[in-house]
């Protein structure tokens, strides 16, 4: 899948794909959609480079509600200074949920379904 050099929006949602999310996924550069949802993946949110550190400025969202996910959410998120949606939920994602998420720019953010505690970050509401 890492071939596609000029693919910018991967939709995989209602599948039956499994395992863990493929790290190739990383290096789509053009990448700026990123849907996930309603398959099998399992494992943790992997440092997809291509998504979360190299192209902060592309990705706009990112969608991987209801599979099998599990883990801290990757801190590499907050370098997506751009991302507009993030919905992580219905996974079996655990702990903080990150206080650095690009509030300026994320407008729709479903946590939904996991075990992550804590509290909302205050810059949430800014």
């Amino acid at each position: 899948i890492g071939n596609f050099s000029n693919l910018w929006m991967l939709g995989l949602k209602g599948n039956r794909f499994s395992g863990s999310i493929p790290p190739q996924i990383g290096n789509l550069q053009r990448l700026m959609l990123i849907d996930l949802s309603s398959n099998n993946f399992s494992g943790k949110i992997p440092e997809l480079p291509g998504a979360f550190l190299v192209l902060p400025n592309r990705l706009r969202g990112f969608f991987a509600s209801n599979n099998r996910l599990s883990g801290p959410i990757d801190l590499s998120i907050c370098n997506s200074s751009l991302l507009l949606s993030l919905d992580l939920s219905n996974n079996m994602l655990f702990g903080q949920i990150p206080s650095c998420l690009p509030s300026s720019s994320l407008r729709m953010l479903n946590l939904r379904s996991n075990n992550l505690v804590g509290s909302i970050p205050e810059n949430f509401s800014k």
